[in-house]
C-alpha cells in the first residue's frame, strides 16, 4: 500500500512515522522539514528556530514525542516574565503587585480583568462562536479594557484581522492559559532547539523536496505516482481549489508572519521574556528569548519581533531589507542601542495559521474528506484550536493515522 503526506511539518512528520509501519509513506515537502516549527542554522554554528518556540507542562503529545527520542534531558522549565509596552515604556506584569501598579488600567477595570479570567474557565466558549470579540468584550467588560489591555493583543495576535475574530476564540484562549503560579507562567524550551526534535522525526522517512501537485481522477494522484491515500498537512489555501471543494473543505481565511531575529551584544530588559506592544509599531511582540535561556548557549542575546498580516498585505511584501530597518527603528524606542547589534534576519510564513473568525468552529476540518481516501491534517484540525502549537501539530498527525489505521484495517 502506498500513501502519500503532502508538508513536511510537525503532524505531516508524526503521521508518516506511525503509517510507515504499514505502508510505504512518500512526503512530500517543498521547502524544509519541521514547517512552523523549523530553524535556521546561525553562522556561529547554533540552530534557532525561525519563529519563536516554547511548550507547556500540559502540552502531552509534544513531551511524550520528545520523550519517545530520549531528549527529556535537554528540557529546561522556568517561570517566563511578561511585560506590556505603553509610551515607549514597558511596565512587569506578573506579581499581583506588579498589576495593581499598572498605571494604564483603574483598579476597577482590573478587578473586571480578573473576574473575567476567572469565569473564563467555566463557560461554553462554543456557544459564543457568531459573536464578534470586540462586540463581546466591550459588552462584558467596558470599553477601558477593551482600549487599553484588549485590543493591542488583539492586533499584536491578529494585525488588521482583530475584528474579524470570534468572542469563542478569546474565551477558551483565555481558559487554557489562566493557570499562571504567582509569579507568572511557567514555559519550556529545550536546550539546543526543537531542531533536535525535528532531526529525530524525520530518521527513516522517505522525503521528496518538491512542491506536491495533488489531482483526482480515478484515483489520487501525487507529482504523477497514484497512492491508495493522501495526507494533507499543508495550509489548505495551497491545496488546489476544485480538489478542496469536492473534498466538501470549508473556504479558510489564513493570516501571514513577518518576524524580525536578532543577535545582539546588548538587550532591551533585565529580564522579561515575552513584551506585548501597546503602541503603534512594526512589530506586536517582543520575545527576548536569551531572558529565558541562557546567552552562553549562544554567545549573544537573541530578540523576536513578531508581526501578524496578511499575503497581500504591506508588511509581508515589504523587501527584507526595509523592513530591517523599520523593526530597528522601532526597536530603539524601547532603548536598544543599535551599536549592539550583531546581525538581523527575516523570516516570513506566508499561511502562518488560521484566522479564528466569527462562525470558525463549524469550519473545523475533519480527518477524513468527502473524497474516498483523502485525508486532512494539520492547522485547521480541532486539535490546534484555539491555538496552533507544536502539541496541537503532533496530536493532529496522530489521531489522523489512527482514522487511517481504521479505515484500512491496519492491526
Amino acid at each position: 500500500m502506498k500513501i502519500a503526506v503532502i508538508g513536511a511539518g510537525l503532524a505531516g512528520l508524526t503521521a508518516a512515522s506511525i503509517l510507515s509501519e504499514y505502508a510505504d509513506v512518500v512526503v512530500y515537502e517543498k521547502e524544509v522539514e519541521g514547517g512552523l516549527a523549523s530553524s535556521w542554522h546561525t553562522e556561529k554554528g547554533y540552530w534557532i528556530e525561525k519563529f519563536y518556540h516554547h511548550c507547556f507542562r500540559g502540552d502531552k503529545e509534544l513531551l511524550e514525542q520528545i520523550k519517545r527520542y530520549k531528549l527529556t534531558n535537554k528540557l529546561v522549565w522556568k517561570v517566563a516574565r511578561v511585560g506590556f509596552a505603553h509610551e515607549d515604556r514597558i511596565y512587569p506584569l506578573n506579581t499581583p503587585l506588579e498589576i495593581l501598579k499598572y498605571p494604564y488600567l483603574s483598579f476597577t477595570d482590573k478587578i473586571k480583568l480578573a473576574l473575567f479570567t476567572y469565569k473564563s474557565r467555566r463557560r461554553n466558549y462554543k456557544e459564543f462562536d457568531e459573536k464578534g470579540v470586540v462586540e463581546g468584550i466591550r459588552e462584558e467588560i467596558g470599553e477601558s479594557v477593551l482600549n487599553e489591555f484588549f485590543m493591542p493583543l488583539l492586533r499584536s495576535k491578529f494585525g488588521e484581522n482583530h475584528g474579524e475574530v470570534s468572542y469563542a476564540w478569546l474565551l477558551a484562549r483565555v481558559s487554557i492559559r489562566s493557570n499562571r503560579k504567582y509569579s507568572g507562567e511557567e514555559l519550556g524550551y529545550m536546550r539546543g532547539g526543537f531542531q533536535q526534535l525535528v532531526e529525530k522525526m524525520t530518521e527513516g522517512l522517505n522525503i521528496q523536496y518538491e512542491r506536491a501537485s495533488l489531482k483526482v481522477g480515478g484515483g489520487l494522484i501525487v507529482n504523477g505516482r497514484d497512492y491508495d491515500a493522501v495526507v494533507f498537512t499543508s495550509p489548505l489555501s495551497e491545496l488546489d481549489g476544485t480538489v478542496r471543494k469536492a473534498a466538501g473543505i470549508a473556504e479558510i481565511k489564513y493570516q501571514s508572519s513577518v518576524c524580525a531575529l536578532i543577535g545582539a551584544e546588548g538587550k532591551v530588559t533585565e529580564d522579561i521574556y515575552w513584551t506585548n506592544i501597546r503602541d503603534r509599531r512594526v512589530f506586536g511582540a517582543m520575545i527576548e528569548h536569551t531572558n529565558f535561556m541562557p546567552v552562553k548557549d549562544y554567545g549573544e542575546e537573541l530578540i523576536y519581533l513578531a508581526s501578524y498580516t496578511t499575503p497581500d498585505g504591506w508588511l509581508y511584501n515589504t523587501p527584507d531589507e526595509d523592513l530591517k530597518k523599520l523593526y530597528l527603528k522601532d526597536l530603539k524606542k524601547y532603548g536598544f542601542n543599535e551599536g549592539d547589534l550583531n546581525w538581523i534576519e527575516i523570516f516570513r510564513a506566508k499561511y502562518s495559521g488560521p484566522i479564528f473568525e466569527k462562525g470558525y468552529l463549524k469550519k473545523l476540518t475533519d480527518y477524513r474528506t468527502l473524497l474516498k481516501n483523502l485525508y486532512i491534517a494539520g492547522m485547521t484540525s480541532p486539535p490546534n484550536y484555539p491555538e496552533r502549537s507544536m502539541n496541537g501539530s503532533i496530536k493532529a498527525g496522530k489521531e489522523v493515522a489512527e482514522v487511517i489505521k481504521k479505515d484500512f484495517g491496519f492491526e
